[in-house]
This record gives structure tokens, sequence and C-alpha cells, in this order.
């Protein structure tokens, strides 16, 4: 990636919103301690200590934009790098759009939770009261027991545990009803009660996305109109939209996805039509506000989207660091709220300290965003004195995984381009041990890998059989039967060699 001349970075300064922190000058030492230099990465002998620009190029990560919070308030919010890699990129400025990825779903569960208050939904019935135009079907080992409101939005209902990859531009989209049925064009699972409810939280975009068709059945609008109504504009979200199709206006204001490699998304941007789980386009400077508005909600000072006591029932643990919507840290302090996002080529987080008013949003034109990310939180949390354990050293695991993402960029692996035919013969799930799959799934040109709930990443290939990630140094070998069938996939990670077998 090209380095950029300091009056490109300088020119992406938002100025101080009203009712920001006063003394401009304390602020701008503050941006220039946060750029100067993020915490150290070490193993072993081996030290980096770089400025953001040079984790930017480091990690090839063309475009950030950031917005810290402080005393409830904006502080700063500040654009770096391009919209998309190249000599012609336009420069990431506050207004840039960049996906968000799952950090739609708190959008989602505050919207739903609206309509609890008004009197539409009831946190504890079978959603199939609400449902229309699809139907959960009843889950005969679970006693057919109801797939509840509240259950979806804490993840906690044992629904199918998937993301979603998106689609190419050009791409057929499916309804909302075959994305939960798992039929063409859709490229999912259906959406099924794999676990029991409450056991456990099972993450999952496929909840969320029958969230979204509820509240569209219910109310008989768009999930934009009431993202719309219920949130974007009651809080002054002017740059968030959920529409899957960009209209030109703000498609000159979207920022570009990119592989860890550089390379940018073909079409700039796979489209989402599971608009509640994933399909968010927005700032941080947006998310900012949306983050303050539920801070000052929970503490009783607003009641613009929920009321005070919702707000802090959406704050509270439901099940294993869930809250109805965001992930929060039982027993902590100071009232952490958090949530991230990847769709493929972006990567955003945002996080908020409900009782001492202060957080930072990160968004991400990279899948290596997320590395990036963690780097610079750290870096924000000590210089505006956070607190928290954010200014402790950077964790080994994340130095390990920063080096790592560096040496892949600097390998510079040769890539085999392989037929879709080829590509079609690997998809399937994958037991690494019970309870715990690969996810292999295809979509024209591109093969794609997830573990368990994690992210889904692209897998490239190196020879017909062999692929290897970009966003970590690891590889995956299919391995064929003696009549050609795909009967298993190694993970070679680490040193060691690990065997997944096929599922029929």
């Amino acid at each position: 990636m090209q380095l950029l001349i300091a009056s490109l970075a300088l020119a992406s300064l938002l100025a101080a919103p009203a009712g920001a922190a006063a003394d401009t000058r304390d602020i701008s030492k503050q941006i220039e301690s946060v750029e100067a230099a993020l915490p150290a990465v070490s193993k072993g002998e081996r030290t980096l200590e770089l400025s953001l620009q040079a984790w930017m190029d480091s990690l090839r990560v063309p475009g950030l934009s950031v917005a810290v919070i402080d005393d409830y308030k904006i502080a700063w919010a500040k654009g770096y790098g391009v919209m998309v890699a190249g000599g012609s990129g336009l420069p990431v400025d506050p207004q840039t759009l960049f996906q968000a990825g799952s950090v739609s779903k708190p959008i989602a569960a505050l919207a739903v939770l609206r309509q609890v208050e008004a009197g539409a939904f009831d946190l504890d019935a079978d959603i199939n009261r609400y449902l229309r135009s699809w139907k959960m079907p009843a889950d005969a080992e679970a006693g057919e027991a109801p797939v509840t409101v509240r259950q979806l939005l804490a993840h906690t209902a044992g629904i199918t545990p998937d993301g979603f990859a998106g689609y190419a531009q050009g791409a057929a989209l499916p309804t909302i009803a075959q994305i939960l049925e798992g039929t063409l064009p859709a490229t999912n699972r259906p959406a099924r009660r794999t676990s029991a409810a409450d056991s456990a939280v099972s993450y999952s975009g496929l909840g969320y996305t029958m969230l979204q068709l509820a509240l569209t059945d219910r109310l008989g609008k768009s999930f934009e109109s009431v993202a719309r109504s219920s949130v974007f504009d009651r809080v002054g979200m002017r740059s968030s939209t959920f529409q899957t199709n960009l209209p030109e206006a703000l498609a000159k204001r979207a920022a570009s996805g990119h592989r860890a490699s550089g390379a940018t998304i073909e079409g700039g941007w796979y489209r989402h039509p599971e608009s509640a789980a994933s399909g968010l386009w927005t700032t941080p400077t947006d998310l900012a506000l949306l983050w303050i508005e539920v801070a000052n909600a929970a503490r009783g000072r607003s009641k613009r989207i929920v009321s005070p006591g919702m707000a802090r029932r959406m704050l509270a643990q439901h099940r294993d660091q869930m809250g109805l919507g965001f992930v929060v840290r039982p027993g902590e302090a100071h009232g952490r709220f958090a949530h991230s996002g990847g769709n493929q080529g972006y990567r955003a987080h945002v996080e908020m300290l409900s009782g001492t008013g202060q957080g930072v949003v990160v968004m991400t034109n990279s899948d290596a965003g997320q590395l990036l990310s963690a780097l610079l939180i750290r870096r924000i949390a000590q210089v505006h004195e956070w607190p928290t354990d954010q200014q402790r050293p950077v964790s080994e695991a994340l130095s390990e995984s920063v080096l790592a993402q560096i040496d892949q960029s600097k390998a510079a692996r040769g890539r085999v381009e392989l037929d879709d035919d080829v590509l079609k013969r690997y998809v399937g799930r994958y037991e690494l041990v019970p309870g715990l799959e690969f996810a292999v799934t295809h979509e024209p040109g591109q093969l794609s890998v997830r573990l368990g709930d994690q992210p889904r990443f692209p897998v490239f290939a190196e020879s017909e059989s062999k692929f290897f990630f970009e966003v970590v140094d690891a590889q995956v070998t299919f391995v064929a039967n003696e009549v050609g069938h795909i009967v298993s996939l190694i993970l070679h990670q680490g040193g060691r060699d690990q065997v997944a077998k096929r599922l029929e």
C-alpha cells in the first residue's frame, strides 16, 4: 500500500462537534500521541513499535476511521488512508461509509425492544406469533418448545450458528424467507434449532434474520424504514443505512473492502440482504452517537429509543457475556458494553464504558483490520486514561497474530486459479471434534472457511487441494479417497496437523 503524505491525514480530521471537549490544543496532542506509536508487539527477541500509519502499511490496511468518546460526547473523529487501495484512492474521512458486519445486531435489537415497549412484541412470546411469510419449523426433540424473542436477541435459542458470506455485485439476491429456509439463491444453511434453548450462547446471524422478518411482517414496513424511524432518526445517525443496494450518492462515500493481502474485493463489496445480522453501512461517528445514547439511557439520562429500564436490561448478562444485543462483562466495574463485526473486506469494533462515558469506534476496509484495531484501541485507552485492563501490554496471542500477518503479507505466496467446479467439490461441513465444525462455502471464484462461531474467512489455492488463509498463518488441505470423493480436510497451523472428517 502506498504511503500517504501528511496533509492527506490532516485533511480528514473532523472538527470537534458541539459539546465536545473545548480545548482543541489538548485534543490535537491526544491525537498526535495516538498516531505517533501504537503499543509494542513482541515475540522472543523481535519487537515492533510503529506509528499508526506504519502499522497500516505493514498490515496492508488501506483505510481506517475512528471516533473517540469522552465524557459521553464525541471527543474527536478522524479518517486515515484511502477508500480503495491504489494511486487513485480517495482519502478516508469521518463521513466515509464502511460495512459494519455484526455491529448491525445492536441496532436491530434496539428496534425490536422499542416495539416491545410499544406493546407490539412480547419478549417471551413464540417468534412464530409474529412471522407471516415464513415459520420456524417445530422441533420434536425440543418438545416443540417455542423460540422466543428474548432467546433470539441473546443468541440462546440454539439456532443454526452461521454467519453470511454476502453476495457479489450482479448476483441474484435471495428473499429473507429463502435465507431462513436455506434455499437458492441463498448460500447458507437453513434456520433450525441445533441445540437446546438457553443451554449456551450459540451466536446466530440467522436468529437475527428471524427478528428482521418478524419486524417487517408485524409492522408492514421495510427493515430500513423500521430502523430509520426507531433508531437512526432518533439519535441523528444521518450516515447510516440498511439498503442492500447502495444508491449512487452513498456508494460514492463507501470504502471498498480489501483482502488481508491488500487486494480489493471484486466489485468493491459484497451485499447483505440479511440486514439485521450484517447489512449495516455506517460511520464511526454515527455508531458513537448510538453507544452514547444507550449509555445515557442506562443511567437514566435519556429515553429517545428505549426506556432506562429497558436499556439496563439490554446491558445485563442474559448468558455467557451476552446481553440483549450487546456483549457485556458481568461484574465489570465500569459497565463495558461492546460489539464487533466483520464482513468480507471489513472489520469494525465498538466499545464503551457506561460508567465513565469513555469509548471508541474503529472501522476498517480490510480483513486484517481487527488486528490493527486491537492495537489502536489499546493506545486510545492509554492516552485517554481508561480505568480498564486495556492499558496492559499487548498479549502474547495478539502479538503472535500481528507478526504472523505481517510475515504472511511479506511472503508473497503464489496463488493458483481453480475452476468453480473444482472449488465446489470442497463445500460442506467437516467435524474437527464433536460439537466443533468447519463450514466450507463457495461463491464464484472463491472458497471460504468458518470454524465454529468464528468469522468466515476466504482461503486461496496454492495447489488443487491445498489452500491458505491470509488473515492468519494457517493452511488447509482437502483429502480425497480412491474414487476422488473428498472425505476430510487437514488444518496446518502452529506446526500441528489436525484432521477434520467430512460430514455427509
